[in-house]
């Protein structure tokens, strides 16, 4: 009895697969016949017409799809070069941070290691004429901060400027040590490493710019290219020990009389921004 049911399920399964072949042969044919002559008119006719239609349309959805494109483009690179500007406008402030964080950091460490008996005053610089670069400039500090003239003025890290000229209430002009016009030189000595180091008096180089003349020499002082030259303290406007530079070179003066150098200052005067007033104990103005 299971036979029997076995073999009528794989007749059935035979008749079912037949009737699939015969039925897929019709359709093969019917779909592979040859079209009339009318239908293949109707065909060319239909494809030269979209053909026509096609290609223009293809080709200006071509070009709206560049200008598109080019548009995003454009876009694009206007924001890119607003970030562009944006960080550039970033990198400068950060680089000015960066510089006034370390002039202030030079300021201070030179603040807590001067002499106890200096009371510095910050100030900022405010002023300065181009025809008077080498000459003088303008701080924003003055007589209501307790500044008078011919107070001794520092760099950030304790070399030699200049002096207080005017003072106003909040205001002062300094004259620097480069001024050839109404300065009037500072006594200066030479660390030569002597007992008794040779004296001078440091002036305004008129050969030079930005360059100073150790005048008044013994025509016997070893002096050397490298030594460095300070305030003598034989003054009532400039403190002893501050730097003021280092010699250049030395030259003889006229039938051997006289030596005089060429001295670097150690400010550099081009690119002054903040600086000390000095105030010493019992000095005017305190």
């Amino acid at each position: 009895m299971s036979r029997l049911i076995t073999n009528r399920r794989l007749f059935t399964l035979l008749l079912s697969v037949i009737l699939l072949i015969i039925i897929a042969g019709i359709t093969l044919r019917a779909k592979a016949r040859t079209a009339s002559w009318p239908e293949r008119v109707i065909m060319d006719v239909q494809s030269t017409i979209s053909g026509w239609v096609y290609r223009p349309v293809s080709q200006l959805t071509g070009v709206l799809g560049d200008i598109q494109n080019l548009h995003e483009m454009y876009v694009e690179n206007a924001r890119l070069k607003t970030e562009m500007q944006n960080y550039s406008e970033l990198r400068a402030k950060l680089a000015d941070v960066q510089a006034e964080n370390s002039r202030l950091n030079t300021m201070l460490q030179f603040k807590q290691s001067a002499n106890s008996s200096w009371n510095l005053v910050p100030a900022h610089i405010v002023g300065r004429e181009p025809a008077e670069w080498g000459s003088q400039l303008t701080i924003d500090v003055g007589l209501a901060d307790g500044i008078q003239p011919n107070m001794a003025v520092i760099a950030g890290d304790g070399s030699l400027v200049g002096r207080v000229a005017e003072a106003s209430s909040h205001s002062a002009k300094v004259v620097l040590i480069t001024d050839t016009q109404v300065g009037d030189g500072v006594s200066a000595l030479v660390q030569n490493g002597s007992s008794q180091p040779p004296f001078g008096v440091v002036v305004g180089s008129s050969t030079a710019r930005n360059q100073l003349d150790l005048t008044f020499l013994s025509p016997i002082a070893q002096i050397s290219p490298g030594q460095t030259v300070v305030t003598s303290g034989l003054s009532n406007i400039f403190p002893k020990g501050i730097i003021i530079g280092k010699v250049v070179n030395v030259t003889q003066g006229v039938q051997g009389l006289t030596r005089s150098a060429t001295v670097a200052p150690a400010a550099n005067f081009d690119y002054l921004e903040d600086v000390f007033v000095v105030k010493v104990k019992g000095q005017s103005g305190q």
